[in-house]
């Protein structure tokens, strides 16, 4: 079985070897899918199919592609909704002319339970999933969580709820209770926040996020948009007025542009890749923040975390993978202090956390299975566990 895999990434391997130090704000949104947090999922993915897959762009020559390869993965985001339109990718796909299996699909609302309208280009690419699937008997596609299944199965399209593979880079078990001990022994407190988007409603904790910074030694991660990229790598020639005024609302506490910009050069901190992101992240007490990947990759590397939701997105994605989260206004006016002891990790946490993982690790090792794709050990350790 030759697996050929789709991701929003371009050329990151030879971007992280040869132009990650000196790259401007461009060159890293090319190169990772205009979002750094699109490294995680596809690491998840990567981890899972270990070495048995090449990857494929979707801009390769079709008949190639299908002379090559026997089944297609693609690494998946929150694309179903109003804000996409996936017609490209059925007509991509319709070329290709190969099984295919779909990872980390999510929909995007405003509330868990609201059903978005999409485009009818994405109707065509749901209609189209079911006539790519290898096994007819079985689902092709592993979503974000219930939610977002509930919103395929509204266009007639079944789906398995399953949530994001980054759940499994490290395929350590208990790694709930490893968090956890680590959040104990931990004898220097550092926070690490994940930067949440200021044109965001939640912008409004983003003022608090930073104070954390300032007092519990910690970073503010960026993932996304591109503004706040420009303000740590200094190119703020390039921000529109209207931005600049937005960035100073935001962080006010701050000051003026010149005095956020240079607040980023000091604190800001971004990665290109997963391994290095997870390695850093050892360094810190605590993960918390309105990114879901922010507060992911570092329990991935034995850290807990919080995630801060701001939408169906990142409530879904938290509950289907056992992160712990709350809703934003329910924590926007505490004080840096109490959002700092309001996220720290109990008992409960972990073992939830580890509970849900192992189920994952079985409801993926069954979907890879009816899929036709090889069960990586790791996988199947997790799901034994």
């Amino acid at each position: 079985m030759k697996i050929g895999v789709i991701t929003n990434l371009v050329k990151i391997e030879e971007f992280v070897a040869k132009h990650m130090a000196t790259a401007d704000t461009d060159a890293w949104m090319r190169a990772t899918g205009g979002n750094t947090g699109n490294v995680a999922f596809v690491q998840g993915i990567k981890n899972i199919l270990g070495d048995s897959f090449g990857v494929v762009n979707w801009g390769d020559n079709p008949q190639a592609v299908n002379k090559h390869y026997d089944l297609l993965v693609i690494c998946c985001a929150n694309q179903i909704g109003a804000h996409v339109d996936l017609a490209g990718w059925a007509d991509r796909l319709r070329n290709f002319d190969l099984p295919t299996v779909f990872i980390g699909l999510g929909a995007q609302s405003n509330k868990i339970g609201e059903i978005p309208e999409i485009p009818e280009g994405s109707k065509q690419f749901l209609e189209l999933t079911k006539s790519l699937r290898i096994n007819s008997a079985a689902s092709n596609i592993i979503t974000r969580g219930e939610f977002s299944s509930e919103v395929l199965s509204s266009f007639n399209v079944d789906s398995s709820p399953f949530g994001c593979p980054s759940q499994f880079i490290s395929t350590q078990p208990n790694l709930g209770a490893a968090c956890l001990a680590h959040q104990q022994r931990t004898k220097f407190d550092r926070i690490m926040t994940a930067a949440g988007n200021p044109w965001h409603a939640s912008a409004s904790l983003e003022n608090t996020l930073t104070e954390i910074v300032e007092k519990y030694r910690g970073d503010y991660i960026l993932q996304h948009p591109k503004m706040l990229i420009q303000l740590a790598l200094g190119e703020t020639d390039t921000i529109e007025p209207s931005h600049i005024k937005r960035l100073e609302t935001v962080y006010s506490r701050i000051g003026d542009i010149e005095n956020i910009k240079a607040w980023f050069e000091s604190f800001a901190v971004f990665f290109a890749d997963a391994q290095n992101w997870m390695h850093y992240s050892k360094h810190f007490t605590l993960a918390i923040g309105p990114r879901y990947h922010g507060v992911a990759l570092p329990i991935q590397a034995g850290v807990p975390g919080k995630v801060i939701s701001i939408d169906s997105r990142t409530e879904e994605l938290s509950v289907t993978t056992g992160i712990p989260t709350v809703p934003y206004e329910e924590v926007e006016k505490l004080s840096a202090e109490k959002l700092v002891d309001f996220c720290r990790w109990k008992e409960s946490d972990a073992s939830n956390y580890d509970a849900i993982r192992t189920k994952n690790a079985i409801n993926y090792q069954r979907f890879l299975t009816d899929n036709t794709i090889p069960v990586n050990d790791g996988i199947i350790a997790l799901a034994e566990n």
